[in-house]
């Protein structure tokens, strides 16, 4: 049996939840058998969903250390050859244990270096695994909220037992570093939902690490606020991908310095612009735009720290739409039946 609550009631337990995810994911790892990862060998994180998003920064704190790593979306690997293994090491993630895709490629990879992330370790993504690292069968929405966060805490811990801890942080921080950004952008969210009004269409872009949040950042918008979005790192998306933007369109930007380079020609176009900062105070002022808004994020942010925080930016803005335009996240309109193990059961 899996716990769901509704997006708004996860939303403000995650500090609660992410305290028995944390400990879980402590004793989990601390139980678990990891080889290290070593330059010149590929991780490769297999996964669907939010999980791939969640992995860019994973990817991302492997590459800042010398450390190959790949992001491998798990259809992905249906038409490869018997005996072929993307990396040396193979991270599976799903945070319910039944995501298809990845389960059945990784019953093809060696045994041994399999290790899987999920919030249910009983469940199928278990006969696959040598290793687990559980979330601790925490409540989650149909939108992950808690679980996405869990995840990301998760691979801070992988990367320490794995050796490679430049990138990790103190797990146990998460929960009140999730409660301290829930009430610094609580005062703003209701003035940002009516700044989105007339927005039928959202871009979202980040850099480096920052591009996590802008791959899940539209995933969540489109999942709860039924909007087309698209997700972009933030120097692709001057290739030609902004060029959408005007009236009626918003983007929403991670990022500091050099990355908000973008701002002025879309807000002089009529796009609503929502920038994501832990820039100085001179870079947000330079941002004055009656299209522009800013959420500052502790300043000099980075890392999974950063990534966490401008997470919760998304959930406070994403609950504050939906109740502005009247939208209840609780299901998903379209459901498809084989999406996960068990889901006609």
């Amino acid at each position: 049996m899996q716990n769901r609550e509704t997006f708004s009631t996860t939303v403000w337990k995650q500090p609660e939840l992410l305290r028995t995810a944390v400990e879980s994911i402590r004793d989990s790892v601390a139980d678990a058998s990891i080889a290290p990862w070593k330059p010149g060998e590929t991780v490769a994180v297999v996964s669907m969903g939010a999980s791939s998003h969640s992995a860019n920064a994973l990817v991302w704190a492997l590459t800042a250390q010398g450390v190959r790593g790949i992001n491998v979306t798990a259809s992905d690997l249906f038409d490869a050859p018997e005996g072929f293994t993307p990396g040396d090491h193979i991270v599976i993630v799903t945070e319910s244990g039944r995501s298809p895709e990845p389960i059945d490629v990784a019953r093809r990879f060696p045994e041994g270096r399999r290790i899987a992330i999920t919030n249910y370790p009983e469940a199928e993504v278990g006969e696959v695994a040598d290793a687990i690292v559980s979330l601790g069968g925490i409540i989650d929405s149909p939108v992950y909220t808690a679980g996405y966060i869990g995840t990301l805490a998760a691979y801070s811990a992988l990367l320490r037992a794995a050796g490679v801890p430049g990138a990790s942080i103190d797990e146990s921080t998460v929960p009140d570093l999730v409660a301290d950004m829930l009430e610094r952008f609580r005062p703003e969210a209701e003035a940002l939902a009516e700044f989105f009004d007339g927005v039928q269409s959202v871009d979202f872009a980040g850099l480096g690490v920052s591009f996590t949040s802008a791959a899940q950042g539209a995933l969540v918008f489109r999942e709860a606020l039924r909007l087309p979005t698209a997700g972009y790192e933030t120097y692709q998306y001057l290739h030609g991908p902004m060029e959408p933007g005007r009236t009626g369109t918003g983007l929403v930007l991670f990022g500091d310095g050099r990355g908000l380079g973008v701002v002025a020609s879309q807000a002089e176009a009529g796009v609503k612009v929502l920038v994501v900062s832990a820039g100085n105070d001179e870079e947000v002022r330079e941002l004055d735009h009656e299209n522009v808004r800013v959420l500052r994020l502790p300043e000099g942010s980075t890392g999974f720290e950063r990534v966490i925080a401008e997470t919760i930016a998304i959930h406070i803005v994403t609950e504050a739409i939906a109740k502005r335009r009247g939208i209840t996240i609780e299901e998903f309109l379209y459901s498809q039946p084989d999406t996960k193990f068990g889901k006609d059961e």
